[in-house]
């Protein structure tokens, strides 16, 4: 009976520390799942709206993982004629960026 009782233990112990581990493998994968944006895409996108030379802009992006410099003359260059726009081309210096990444990752946010 004692070493059945010890087992039991055994096993509430185990049972409980893989809890624990899946929880923290759980929030690290979430956490990385809300990293995969890049802050430094928003803040190129509020200097190019700022009204920021193109050469602080394109330097702002090549420093990001993300981008190389051909990337980088494409974001631009379809960013570029929308500067006039209401909003400083904000929306579609955002929308350059997810077409050069190829999916929807970056959102436009209403700017103040």
């Amino acid at each position: 009976m004692d070493v059945w009782v010890r087992n039991i233990g055994w096993v509430t112990v185990l049972t409980a520390l893989l809890v624990l581990i899946k929880r923290q493998y759980d929030r690290i994968y979430l956490l990385q799942d809300c990293i995969y944006e890049n802050s430094g895409v928003y803040a190129a996108a509020a200097r190019f709206a700022g009204g920021a030379s193109d050469r602080e802009v394109r330097e702002l992006l090549v420093t990001s993982f993300e981008f190389d410099r051909q990337e980088t003359e494409v974001i631009i260059a379809r960013a570029l004629p929308h500067r006039m726009e209401p909003d400083g081309g904000y929306g579609a210096f955002i929308e350059a960026v997810n077409r050069v990444l190829g999916e929807e990752i970056y959102r436009s946010q209403v700017r103040a």
